[in-house]
């Protein structure tokens, strides 16, 4: 479990440092034309490999799983960005975050599994910690809310396909870049549909910020980071998943301060430390944290 769980630490890193990359991307786009350059780069990547697995004439309904995760996925970032329109940074940061609470209560609900009280704890801990690193103060609630929540059970549900899929899969990188050329197709509609054309002339600037970002986003997040996610998906679990993946937030707090020198308060260091304990306790109490549905009589 230990490396596994060491894989998806590596996952919430590169998706830590995303933070980073898309403030570079939207110095030149804006976040419709920003999200979908991005995958666009990692479907043109990915092409050559898909066409010499053959992946496009499948008959094994891999391109069927790499499309509903790619919906997953996509609405995960299209809410989130359609939610910061009219919400606040730290309250879309602490409500997609819920994620990590939607995935076991999902499963509760569909599959009958139940948990012990220790690994609600540990939600619970790392709930309270992403409180305090988003200096979050719950009021004035109002429709970006709504839509954030509509992005975090999204998560959920992508966290939780993969959950469902991964042992069906072959082979994770093909998975992966045909999820990714599905989020390029969608994405891109998307953008013409609420954005218009793009201009892509800060393209031309190969040493932009705009075009570091985006290789960054296209090729590490998008194209290493998720495969990764796949792999580790196949030993873990997927609420002690959506739990480790909460360390995105304490690696782009890191990622911040040496990059643009953001400093953490007292109250942000002591939430990224919650986080980090509660994530380093799942081995601990990971094998202890599901037990079977009582059976009725």
């Amino acid at each position: 479990m230990i490396s596994n769980i060491l894989l998806l630490s590596l996952s919430s890193a590169i998706w830590g440092f995303g933070f980073i990359a898309t403030r570079w991307s939207l110095t030149a786009f804006d976040p419709f034309w920003a999200n979908a350059l991005r995958f666009a780069l990692a479907a043109t990547l990915s092409i050559p490999f898909l066409i010499y697995k053959k992946s496009f004439w499948r008959k094994n309904n891999i391109l069927k799983k790499a499309a509903i995760s790619s919906v997953f996925l996509l609405g995960t970032l299209l809410f989130q960005t359609l939610g910061l329109n009219s919400t606040t940074v730290a309250k879309s940061g602490f409500i997609t975050t819920l994620y990590s609470l939607f995935v076991p209560i999902i499963l509760m609900l569909f599959s009958g599994k139940r948990y012990r009280l220790t690994f609600w704890l540990l939600v619970f801990m790392a709930l309270i910690g992403m409180a305090l690193m988003c200096n979050l103060e719950v009021k004035d609630l109002n429709g970006g809310d709504f839509l954030t929540l509509l992005c975090s059970i999204s998560a959920a549900l992508h966290i939780l396909y993969i959950g469902k899929v991964a042992n069906s899969i072959e082979s994770p990188v093909e998975f992966n870049f045909l999820q990714n050329f599905f989020v390029a197709i969608f994405s891109i509609f998307i953008a013409f549909i609420a954005i218009g054309p793009v201009d892509l002339s800060p393209l031309k600037d190969i040493h932009s910020l705009a075009v570091n970002g985006l290789l960054f986003l296209g090729i590490i997040s998008s194209m290493i980071s998720f495969t990764i996610q796949v792999v580790a998906q196949k030993k873990i679990p997927s609420h002690i998943a959506g739990l480790i993946f909460l360390m995105e937030s304490p690696f782009a707090a890191v990622f911040g301060y040496f990059v643009f020198k953001e400093l953490l308060s007292p109250m942000n260091m002591v939430g990224a430390l919650l986080i980090m304990l509660s994530v380093i306790l799942v081995p601990v109490l990971g094998r202890e944290v599901t037990t079977p549905k009582k059976s009725s009589e």
